[in-house]
């Protein structure tokens, strides 16, 4: 068998490459009977090559675009001109194709190089399309815990004033009726822990009746009354909570007026549209009664 140096590695390449005319490919696999480092090496190409295939099958079929030809047609006329002689460039005259490499040689660069850095450059593709893969499709990570907001909770007259502006007005104030007074007395000193009803008559409102609502600390009572003008006011309690009334006037809503108290363990709210002395005459009776 020939010398190795009669078979350089571009040989080897086009022999791979399937570029050889059938002298020379018989030629190079002689050579490759003889020389089990270099079978070795073009059996890597095929399978490189294999894999190149396998990996952009689709991709090669795909037309190429109109526009990305006429970009390519425009960018060659720019930079060789459209006066190049392009059949200068043909392998004739007798030119053989080994010639031909070993003339290139020195100014080409090897094509396994090429082929390593073009798998190098699938499989990080791959890698990313994984990582963006299990990005959209994996588990999502845990929600930060919401701030939770700082609300401050209504006191006891804005328990009175929600309560009061809920049911007043209402097509149905109360859930037992002055008429039941009984009954009424006993289911709120069972549920609230106070059935006394204050008659505030003198103050010149007529019991309607009461019904229970939400307290701050546990269910409260609410007894609506009514003037002989139609103006409903409403007397809120619930058991006290150990706070005290505030020195200066309750806060309600502009046109309510509220009168706040304390006594045999309650909390007491008289709020309604009355006027200062109206509600001040009706506190202060409710209070005498609720102490009896």
């Amino acid at each position: 068998m020939s010398p190795r140096e009669h078979v350089d590695e571009s040989e080897l390449h086009a022999f791979v490459d399937g570029e050889l005319d059938a002298e020379n490919r018989r030629r190079i696999e002689d050579h490759l009977h003889g020389h089990a480092e270099d079978a070795a090496l073009v059996e890597g190409w095929r399978r490189q090559n294999a894999a190149l295939r396998a990996a952009f099958a689709q991709t090669v079929k795909e037309p190429v675009p109109a526009g990305l030809r006429t970009a390519s047609v425009t960018s060659l006329t720019r930079s060789f001109g459209s006066g190049v002689n392009w059949a200068r460039f043909s392998p004739s005259k007798g030119a053989s194709l080994r010639a031909m490499r070993r003339s290139d040689t020195s100014r080409r660069l090897p094509r396994r190089p090429a082929i390593v850095m073009s798998l190098l450059t699938l499989l990080a593709g791959a890698v990313v399309a994984g990582a963006a893969l299990l990005a959209f499709t994996g588990p999502a990570s845990p929600p930060a815990p919401a701030q939770r907001a700082i609300i401050e909770p209504p006191g006891l007259v804005g328990h009175a004033q929600l309560a009061y502006q809920t049911f007043a007005q209402d097509a149905r104030p109360v859930e037992i009726g002055a008429d039941r007074k009984g009954e009424l007395s006993l289911w709120l000193g069972e549920r609230a822990g106070f059935g006394r009803l204050p008659d505030l008559t003198e103050a010149g409102l007529e019991l309607v009746g009461g019904r229970l609502v939400p307290g701050v600390l546990a269910p409260a009572g609410l007894l609506i009354y009514q003037s002989s003008g139609g103006v409903r006011a409403a007397l809120y309690f619930e058991r006290a909570g150990g706070e005290h009334p505030s020195a200066a006037p309750p806060k309600t809503a502009p046109g309510l007026a509220a009168v706040e108290w304390r006594a045999a363990g309650f909390a007491f709210i008289l709020i309604g549209p009355l006027a200062a002395e109206v509600a001040r005459a009706a506190a202060e009776s409710a209070a005498a009664q609720a102490i009896r």
